[in-house]
């Protein structure tokens, strides 16, 4: 009876053990994962900005050309 007491007692501390470093090297993976993922949308998001005030500023351009040829005639 006493072998099957610390048979049990230590199937639950190496359990134990054996979940903590499976969460702290496999499971830490899926937020790091979700960091990356959350930072290349944020990524994504200023790149689409950034091409959409390059648009503004070249049709901007374009028009400040057409009225200075308009002033000039």
């Amino acid at each position: 009876m006493l072998y099957l007491f610390f048979g049990t007692l230590v199937g639950i501390v190496l359990g134990v053990n054996i979940a903590f470093l499976y969460n702290r090297f496999i499971g830490g993976k899926g937020r790091v994962e979700q960091k990356l993922r959350a930072e290349i949308r944020e990524l994504e998001r200023r790149l689409k900005q950034k091409d959409d005030y390059i648009a503004r500023a070249i049709k901007s351009f374009e028009e400040e050309g057409k009225r200075r040829k308009e002033l000039t005639k």
